[in-house]
């Protein structure tokens, strides 16, 4: 029996999302989720805030997916596992960092004012009787 890790947070989008494929054409998503922890000091008796920006890691289909909708300071809920993993950089030095890898990730908080999509109205004028030339709802296409 292997050990359990697994991990479900909240949080918001850091920065937009960095799509990517590898040479084997799999897509691979990388964005930070800002998380916040807040808390009643025992001692002070005032709330206090925490924030942990965690690096999240999306392959595949999902993450082809995330990159068309997710934006900075979108909500989600990632469901996944830690993962550290250890490399050298370009000075030669051992390096460790920890990542979230998502199983699976949704979309909270509805869609961003910026991603709805703009119907501009029909530029109208008034007719010859004083009321705005408007369609009647039935032909108004949303």
């Amino acid at each position: 029996m292997s050990d359990l890790n697994r991990l479900v947070l909240t949080g918001r989008l850091t920065a937009d999302p960095d799509l990517k494929y590898t040479q084997n054409g799999r897509a691979r998503l990388r964005f930070d989720v800002a998380v916040n922890r807040r808390w009643v000091n025992p001692e002070s008796g005032q709330l206090e805030e925490e924030v942990t920006f965690l690096p999240i890691l999306v392959w595949g289909k999902q993450a082809e997916n995330c990159a068309a909708y997710l934006r900075k300071g979108r909500q989600v809920a990632v469901d996944g596992r830690i993962r550290v993993r250890s490399f050298t950089n370009q000075n030669g030095e051992r390096r460790r960092t920890t990542e979230v890898i998502a199983q699976t990730v949704h979309f909270l908080g509805g869609r961003p004012a910026a991603d709805e999509p703009t119907v501009e109205a029909p530029q109208s004028e008034e007719g010859s009787d004083g009321h705005a030339d408007v369609p009647p709802e039935e032909e108004v296409p949303f």
